[in-house]
């Protein structure tokens, strides 16, 4: 499976664990959604990506979450920019 890497932040990641559902949005397919699951968290914290603008921004520390896609169409491409929101139970 196809996977999306998310950053969750320090205060957020207790709420999240393996095997909750993400619910995944890319802006090549405006109004469909793609099913995923958490199948990674990170045990170590680390920086914001690089990619972020702001210096404030870079200074605050996450967590790397692996979320698999399923992706039976091929929709999905490599580096494709998407949102994910993991559900909370």
């Amino acid at each position: 499976h196809p996977w999306i890497k998310v950053y969750v932040k320090e205060d957020k990641i207790g709420w999240i664990k393996l095997g909750q559902k993400g619910i995944i949005t890319v802006d090549s397919y405006p109004g469909k959604t793609f099913e995923g699951a958490v199948t990674f968290i990170s045990s170590e914290a680390e920086f914001t990506p690089k990619t972020v603008q702001t210096q404030e921004e870079r200074v605050k520390l996450v967590f790397g979450v692996k979320v698999s896609v399923r992706n039976p169409d091929q929709e999905l491409k490599p580096g494709m920019p998407a949102d994910v929101r993991i559900q909370i139970k």
